[in-house]
């Protein structure tokens, strides 16, 4: 099976982006028996259409796994919506600031991933990684990013696709005293027990 693994540059005051980071990792170490590819995404609400459609087309996965940094959260966080509407108080990478802005005008209001989800989140879980489901990717660059891939994933991709959220991880560069954190490693462990059961 080929999986696609996508992060985020850095953005606003983040030196790195752990969505980044997890999926170098992630491709360094592998899982058996599953061909990974992985692409740097801009944090960018009109660039990242174009750059996600780019990279699918030049893959072709089987699945799709989107990786974004929720600096808030102390666990992996399996999402399961995305929302028809940009929206944010900081600007993106480009300066954008998008105030309740559809992203695609005459489509549905919401997406939901067609993977099993619970059954996802079990199974982190067993392997002792901190682990929930939001019902909400928020409505900035991840929430763009999630709408389109499930868009992408429902004309071209077999197995669907998810985005994922991930904590700041220990040690990352950032602002001072910053928390909650999670060991790269939790993280890496989330990811390919997320990818074996994609691939069961």
């Amino acid at each position: 099976m080929k999986i696609l693994i996508t992060g985020f540059e850095p953005f606003l005051d983040h030196a790195e982006n752990a969505s980044w980071v997890a999926a170098t990792e992630l491709s360094r170490r592998g899982v058996e028996g599953v061909e990974i590819a992985i692409e740097q995404l801009p944090v960018s609400f009109r660039r990242v259409k174009e750059a996600l459609q780019s990279a699918v087309e030049r893959h072709s996965p089987e699945a799709l796994i989107m990786v974004g940094q929720a600096a808030a959260s102390d666990t992996i966080r399996l999402e399961r919506i995305a929302i028809n509407m940009m929206d944010a108080k900081s600007g993106d990478n480009d300066g954008y600031i998008p105030d309740e802005v559809p992203i695609e005008v005459d489509q549905p209001a919401a997406l939901f991933t067609t993977m099993p989800i619970k059954r996802l989140a079990k199974s982190i879980e067993e392997r002792g990684v901190a682990v929930s489901i939001s019902n909400s990717c928020g409505l900035y660059v991840c929430n763009r990013t999630y709408y389109e891939g499930l868009r992408l994933a429902a004309e071209r991709i077999e197995r669907g696709a998810i985005f994922v959220h991930l904590p700041l991880y220990v040690g990352q560069r950032t602002k001072p005293n910053q928390k909650p954190t999670m060991p790269l490693d939790d993280m890496v462990v989330g990811l390919q027990t997320l990818i074996n059961e994609i691939d069961d």
